[in-house]
């Protein structure tokens, strides 16, 4: 969690959910807004993909930083191709499951 008084005067979750917008918006990691199914998080929506959820829930008291993503999949194994590709100048995304 991070809390209004952590953020500068006048920050809300709004500015903090547009600074996360414009920044996470490739095929690895995205940005979503209302990411929860019914109120929770599911820990296995992503099973099998390389690829991340990031979303901010809460209100202007107590803002909620949440990133989601398969451990297993974007773990060591999915890092490790995503560098390979980088290094032989490959799309990172190449033979991951997007």
């Amino acid at each position: 969690p991070l809390f209004k008084t952590q953020l500068e005067d006048g920050k809300t979750v709004e500015d903090i959910k547009n600074v996360y917008k414009e920044k996470y918006q490739g095929p690895m990691v995205k940005f979503v807004e209302g990411a929860d199914e019914g109120g929770f998080f599911s820990a296995g929506a992503l099973s099998g993909n390389d690829t991340m959820q990031i979303s901010v829930g809460g209100n202007d008291e107590r803002i909620l930083l949440i990133a989601r993503f398969d451990n297993l999949g974007k773990g060591a194994s999915g890092a490790a191709v995503e560098c390979m590709n980088l290094v032989l100048s490959q799309p990172a995304t190449k033979n991951l499951e997007i």
